[in-house]
């Protein structure tokens, strides 16, 4: 696999494994955001790569996932979250946000929340990847945070 193609890569085994849940409930569902990048600028940033909406015994969730890859073993730079500060404004609205890591060095997956992104004064440079749990796969880190 080309490094270019592991960010895609990522958000492939997500949209597979939104896609199969959606197929088994009626009460999960998921929109891939256009990428704003890959248009070449024709249309605006969006703010993740995926909208998930789910209904649960508690209430509805709102989900803004977005995919990541980096050969970073330690740290996710922020630069790699461009959309962060439209992220933090929804965060404020009481939406979850979801940044699901794929770690290319150690072949795992681990995932960040709306307190590890958004827990400081002042935004970090990165985010530590650390202490996190890892997951072998994209099904398996999903499947932990959605339980």
């Amino acid at each position: 696999m080309k490094k270019l193609d592991k960010g895609k890569w990522a958000e492939k085994e997500a949209a597979h494994w939104l896609e199969t849940c959606s197929q088994q409930a009626h009460d999960f569902a998921w929109h891939r955001f256009a990428d704003s990048k890959a248009a070449r600028g024709l249309i605006a940033a969006q703010p993740s790569d995926f909208l998930v909406s789910l209904a649960t015994k508690n209430g509805n969730r709102t989900i803004y996932l977005e995919v990541k890859e980096t050969a970073q073993e330690r740290r996710l730079p922020k630069a790699k979250i461009g959309q962060y500060g439209m992220l933090r404004k929804f965060a404020w609205t009481n939406a979850e946000v979801l940044v699901l890591v794929f770690m290319s060095a150690f072949n795992t997956w681990v995932y960040l929340t709306n307190d590890d992104l958004f827990s400081y004064e002042d935004c970090p440079a990165s985010f530590p990847l650390t202490n996190l749990p890892t997951f072998a796969s994209a099904k398996e880190a999903l499947e932990d945070y959605f339980k």
